[in-house]
């Protein structure tokens, strides 16, 4: 069985190629986290590279939808092709070939990420300065306030378990069994 799946980033946008049917390439990083060992050596991440093959309906939609930076799903099969480059030189190139991907990234984000960009602390200043609600306002005459009068609060009683009155109009605490029995 030969099964290829990894969580990364796209390291490039998809770039076409030149076929019949749509086609498409991107490379796609998966960074395993470093650590520190009980005896304390560091080990740092390690970032390991793969290219990714996409073909027909796939190779559209990562066209259209994926840029550099985007973090996707990749499931497919590892293929190892043989190619002649243009010096004449034999290279061997490793691919995932894939069979679905989906994209991690949220929409709003993979779209259009100028818009979330932080604003310099001037521009803030600025539209705080510019903005009529903040304006400054001539000073008035406040007249002096007393302090708001609070009534001292009673507590209040607990509330009383429930009595029967009896046949004859006395009353007549209810029996622990008869409180507990469900109506």
């Amino acid at each position: 069985m030969n099964k290829q799946t990894m969580i990364g980033n796209l390291g490039r946008d998809p770039e076409q190629l030149q076929s019949q049917t749509p086609m498409c390439r991107f490379t796609v990083a998966v960074t395993k986290k470093g650590y520190t060992t009980q005896s304390g050596v560091v080990v740092p991440d390690h970032t390991e590279w793969f290219n990714v093959l996409c073909g027909n309906k796939n190779a559209e939609i990562a066209l259209q939808y994926l840029h550099k930076g985007d973090k996707v799903y990749v499931e497919g099969e590892t293929y190892t092709s043989e190619f002649t480059d243009q010096q004449g030189v034999k290279n061997t190139r490793t691919e995932v070939r894939c069979e679905r991907f989906e994209m991690l990234t949220p929409r709003q984000q993979a779209q259009a990420p100028q818009q979330y960009a932080p604003q310099a602390p001037q521009q803030y200043a600025q539209q705080y300065q510019q903005s009529p609600q903040y304006a400054p306002q001539a000073p008035q005459q406040y007249a002096p306030q007393t302090a708001p009068q609070y009534a001292p609060q009673t507590q209040q009683a607990a509330p009383q378990p429930p009595q029967q009155v009896g046949v004859y109009g006395q009353r007549a605490q209810l029996q622990p069994a008869e409180q507990e029995r469900p109506f």
